[in-house]
C-alpha cells in the first residue's frame, strides 16, 4: 500500500493515456505541486468514488491564473481505492491492481481490435465524420486494449467499465464488440443518408 494524492473527477484516464488538465481547487492545486504522481479516480454524478482508480505521472506542469495549475499526465498503474475513501480527501492509500492477460491468444485479439477499429474509423470517414483516431494500436496487448478505449466513442462511465475488467482478453473481446457495434451502426446511418438522396 502507498498513499497517493487524490484526485476525483468525472473523466477517466486510462493507463498509457496523455492528458492535460487545469485543476481548479486551489488546494488539490498545492498539494500537486509538490508531487511527481496522484491517484485519479473517476468521480459518479452523485459523488460515488470508483473502486478502481489510476496513477497519474505528471509529465509537465505551470501555474495557471488564479493559482490554478495545468498539468499534462500519463496514465500508468490500475490502482485500488479503499471503499472509505471519499471524493474530498486530499490523499488515499492504493494499492496496485496487476494486470492479467486471461486466456486465448492477446496478440491475436490485439490484430483483430485494431482491424476493427480501423473499419470504425473508414466507416465514420464514409459517413461525412472527421477521421480524427489513429487506427493504428500499441503493439503490447494491454496498452492497445486501453488506447481503443481512448479512440471509440465511449462514454466516461463506458471507459470505467473497461477499466475495471480484470483481464486484457476480456476487455478485448469486449472492444471487439462495441467496435463491431459502432460500426454498424455508422454503416447503418450511411446507407439510410443514402437512400434518401
Amino acid at each position: 500500500m502507498e498513499e497517493l494524492v487524490l484526485f476525483s473527477r468525472g473523466r477517466v484516464l486510462l493507463p498509457g493515456q496523455r492528458l492535460k488538465l487545469r485543476v481548479h481547487d486551489v488546494e488539490l492545486s498545492a498539494a500537486l505541486r509538490g508531487v511527481d504522481e496522484f491517484c485519479t479516480v473517476f468521480s459518479q454524478s452523485g459523488g460515488d468514488l470508483s473502486r478502481i482508480g489510476v496513477r497519474a505521472g505528471i509529465r509537465s506542469r505551470s501555474i495557471a491564473p488564479y493559482d490554478r495549475l495545468d498539468i499534462e499526465v500519463v496514465g500508468g498503474d490500475r490502482l485500488e481505492i479503499p471503499a472509505s475513501a471519499r471524493q474530498h480527501d486530499r490523499t488515499v492509500e492504493v494499492a496496485v491492481v496487476e494486470e492479467q492477460p486471461g486466456d486465448g491468444d492477446i496478440r491475436l485479439l490485439r490484430d483483430e481490435l485494431e482491424r476493427g477499429v480501423q473499419r470504425f474509423a473508414a466507416a465514420g470517414a464514409e459517413s461525412g465524420r472527421p477521421a480524427s483516431i489513429s487506427s493504428v494500436l500499441h503493439r503490447d496487448p494491454t496498452l492497445a486494449s486501453y488506447q481503443a478505449a481512448t479512440v471509440l466513442p465511449l462514454s466516461h462511465p463506458e471507459r470505467q467499465e473497461l477499466l475495471e475488467i480484470e483481464t486484457t482478453t476480456e476487455r478485448l473481446e469486449q472492444e471487439l464488440r462495441i467496435a463491431a457495434g459502432e460500426t454498424g451502426v455508422l454503416r447503418h446511418l450511411l446507407g439510410l443518408g443514402r437512400m434518401g438522396a
